[in-house]
This record gives structure tokens, sequence and C-alpha cells, in this order.
């Protein structure tokens, strides 16, 4: 798969990311909790090659780094995956 690097989904995931790496790389975790915990297993069973994609890129950090993503952060980590891979502007 080929994602338009210059598309506003890809420009939020990009920064999605930055964030994301940031706030662990500077040992600031958030709460978890503050979505509700449903959410990420209705994101796990529609949007299931975002969800897989997500959980290869935390168990990656876990084991580079042992950063441990929460809930909330694989969350937003498949929503941003799934609208870079599939709601790509025309």
């Amino acid at each position: 798969m080929t994602l338009d690097t210059e598309s506003f989904n890809y420009s939020r995931f990009i920064t999605h990311l930055r964030v994301l790496l940031v706030r662990l790389l500077r040992n600031k975790h958030h709460k978890s909790g503050e979505l509700d915990g449903s959410l990420l297993g209705f994101m796990k069973i529609k949007y299931n090659h975002a969800y897989d994609t997500a959980e290869r890129i935390a168990t990656y950090l876990h084991s580079k780094k042992g950063w441990t993503l929460n809930s909330d952060d694989e969350f937003y980590l498949v929503l941003h995956i799934w609208r870079v891979t599939s709601r790509q502007e025309k």
C-alpha cells in the first residue's frame, strides 16, 4: 500500500505519532480510562487490519523501549491508522 504523504489524514497520523512518541520519551503517561473500554473492542472487530497494525506497533515499542501503550493510546492509534489507510483524499 502506498500512502498519500500529502493528504490531511497522513498529516494527522504523523502528528499523532509524534505526540505519542514525545510523551513516551518524556515518560509522561496518560491515565487510561478516559474512553469507554468497549470502544477498543469495537475497533478490533470493525477495523481488524488497523487494529493488528497498531498491535504490531505497540509490540515493537514494548520490545525496543519497554513502553506500554494504554487502551486509549491504542484506540487513537487504530483510528489514525484506519483513516490514513482507508480514507485517502481524492
